[in-house]
């Protein structure tokens, strides 16, 4: 019953489908039959054709309401077999033939003929009227948009696996200066710092800092540092800067906005206020192990009094990070495709 269930949860069809599948395989689908045993009808008899008692191998296969669609579907080769076999056996079977016709698998296929046969008994036993030309062609149609989306989850799945990549902090290009900023919380809320770092072309300490908040959120702190390095940034008159922040959430709010009510709305306007100035500034998002500097920073504030700390030579606690970014040091991380 193990390998049933994984050919029933496996196949390729609709989430509805398998389920269906599962009800079938447990025996467990309201067919008359099972209605009289619970007393709920005087009759077993199937009540599409009144030709025999209504099963579940009846409803799904024997019925002639079925068994006209199965054989214009079923090779003339198999149709003994597919006919004779009990009705686990029936489906373990055909839902682990993947023979290919033509976008989709014979499993695929079959599975969902068995949820639309059931389907449409039902619509028959309760009176809903609905038009089909080409019962068979419908299948196969249902057949192969549900391949098709199997297969483009599938794509999309396997490019967001994840693989292995060095990451290092690259110095912005000739003419431009770079940011990184960093915000810290321990808590979220809880006690919070920020801390950055402003870089020439060669990799060069400009002007640094760091600043114990207090308490706040994380994404609040993030945006202090982001607010810091901007007014640092522009003091020294800086024409072109990279701004790298470790914070997607806040790389968002700079580029694409926020509502006027949500609460950190207000620092994002500070921020705004300074990237609408004459100058251009670019803000990225980049991995933390790109940002180091700024997150040691960030991380000597908690040793500091509450407050704004300028530096405009690095602090000895974070001369070994620097120094490997400055060599081109990088760490491995695993990231998406």
């Amino acid at each position: 019953m193990k390998a049933m269930f994984d050919r029933v949860w496996h196949v390729v069809a609709p989430e509805r489908t398998r389920v269906f599948l599962w009800l079938v395989v447990h025996q467990a689908i309201m067919t008359n039959m099972e209605r009289q045993r619970r007393h709920l009808s005087d009759t077993g008899v199937c009540q599409v054709c009144r030709g025999g008692e209504e099963s579940i191998l009846h409803v799904l296969r024997d019925c002639p309401a079925m068994d006209g669609i199965w054989r214009r579907i079923v090779p003339a080769r198999r149709r003994q077999s597919f006919f004779e076999a009990p009705l686990l056996s029936w489906v373990y079977e055909n839902l682990g033939k993947d023979d290919e016709m033509g976008g989709y698998s014979w499993a695929t296929v079959f599975a969902m003929s068995l949820w639309w046969g059931w389907k449409w008994r039902c619509w028959n036993v309760f009176g809903k009227q609905g038009t089909c030309r080409d019962r068979v062609q419908f299948l196969k149609d249902r057949a192969r948009e549900a391949s098709t989306a199997h297969e483009k989850v599938r794509i999309q799945g396997r490019r967001g696996e994840r693989v292995e990549r060095q990451i290092a902090w690259v110095p912005p290009e000739s003419g431009w200066w770079k940011m990184n900023t960093d915000g810290a919380s321990r808590g979220n809320p809880g006690l919070a710092t920020a801390g950055g770092v402003l870089r020439g072309a060669n990799g060069e300490w400009i002007c640094g800092f760091a600043l114990n908040i207090g308490i706040c959120s994380a994404p609040l702190a993030e945006l202090w540092g982001v607010y810091y390095g901007l007014l640092m940034a522009w003091e020294r008159r800086v024409q072109r800067l990279v701004l790298e922040v470790d914070s997607e959430i806040v790389v968002g709010f700079l580029n694409a906005g926020i509502n006027d009510s949500h609460p950190l709305s207000f620092i994002v306007r500070l921020c705004y206020g300074f990237l609408s100035r004459d100058w251009l500034v670019r803000v990225t998002d980049v991995y933390r192990e790109a940002n180091r500097v700024a997150v040691e920073l960030a991380n000597h504030a908690f040793s500091l009094p509450l407050g704004f700390f300028s530096y405009s030579s690095p602090p000895a606690e974070i001369s070994v990070v620097l120094t490997d970014d400055a060599l081109g040091s990088s760490r491995a991380r695993f990231v998406r495709r």
